[in-house]
């Protein structure tokens, strides 16, 4: 890394502990566009004292998720909280339109000078989670955000994935849709938290909430006194119970231990990209030893024992 990089990652660092909002968005950056001198900014501002609550905001496309965190955000911090927003989208990163329609659905919370709020490109990553959102959650923990709302890109299966960095999710459901149904099928029954009808002022809502509660009491017996919330963007119904309740269960919550659990997925994820990051080497470059170790093997398994040696032994590859 050279000086003039290194003279960055000070000044940034230097912003972030001020809880400057432009040093935040530009770390956030280097997370998404440079791992390597993300490792080297976010080492000496990691306390986990300092580790935000985060709250998934999950659900199909359509359900009016954005608008929902639009609403609930003011409410958490009206009551003294420091808020960030990340909302990920599965658009392009080249294309920005859809990021600008997350921007417009949340303007109203962006006029809150406490809360910060984030769109980033999931680039294709499994999980509906952008590969660098748990760098942006260490990020806005080390300006001292209290609470982080993710909302993921959307689609079904792929939230499930927010089980390793939210302590509390919400799902977001619609009535007419059919949502309930599909949400079932893809696991997301089982990961909610707090349930939410939302868009109650469309025909089907008492439906929705028959169903859903239906889906419930088949379940866990530990899971089937969750929260069920109707909610309306245009009427404002049951905005104030929401926020209530996300407090509610956050309170419930074992912070610390959770923590130690974000902390070990964390280690385990950025563990993984680095031993990638050396695949991707081997693919690329395929030097010398990495011929004579795959013409020496008797099968592809020990060929592979071979490169892993390699990498741990941190000979030059």
């Amino acid at each position: 890394m050279g000086k003039e990089q290194k003279n960055e990652i000070g000044r940034v660092i230097s912003g972030i502990k001020k809880g400057d909002r432009q040093s935040i968005s530009r770390a956030i950056t280097i997370a998404e566009s440079a791992p390597e001198m993300f490792a080297s900014l976010i080492k000496p501002l990691y306390n986990p004292k300092k580790e935000a609550r985060v709250i998934g905001i999950v659900g199909p496309p359509g359900c009016g998720k954005s608008s929902l965190i639009a609403m609930i955000a003011p409410k958490l911090t009206a009551m003294g909280n420091k808020l960030g927003v990340i909302a990920i989208d599965a658009s392009s990163p080249f294309t920005g339109g859809s990021f600008l329609g997350n921007r417009i659905r949340m303007q109203d919370s962006l006029s809150n000078n406490k809360i910060f709020m984030r769109s980033m490109a999931s680039r294709g990553a499994k999980g509906g989670l952008a590969a660098a959102v748990m760098n942006a959650i260490l990020v806005l923990s080390s300006a001292g955000y209290d609470y982080i709302i993710v909302e993921p890109v959307g689609s079904g299966q792929a939230d499930v994935d927010i089980l390793d960095i939210a302590s509390t999710i919400v799902l977001v459901l619609a009535p007419g849709l059919g949502d309930e149904i599909q949400a079932a099928k893809a696991g997301l029954m089982e990961i909610g938290n707090i349930f939410v009808i939302n868009k109650v002022d469309l025909p089907g809502a008492d439906k929705a909430e028959r169903d859903i509660r239906y889906f419930i009491s088949t379940g866990p017996a530990e899971k089937r006194q969750q929260n069920i919330v109707k909610t309306s963007t245009v009427s404002r119904e049951g905005i104030d119970e929401l926020a209530q309740a996300i407090i509610e269960h956050e309170k419930s919550v074992d912070k610390n231990e959770f923590i130690k659990y974000r902390f070990y997925m964390e280690t385990l994820r950025i563990a993984t990209e680095i031993f990638s990051e050396h695949i991707d080497h081997l693919k690329k470059e395929r030097p010398k030893w990495l011929e004579t170790s795959l013409s020496e093997a008797t099968d592809p398994y020990s060929a592979a024992e071979k490169i892993i040696k390699r990498i741990e032994s941190d000979e030059k590859l």
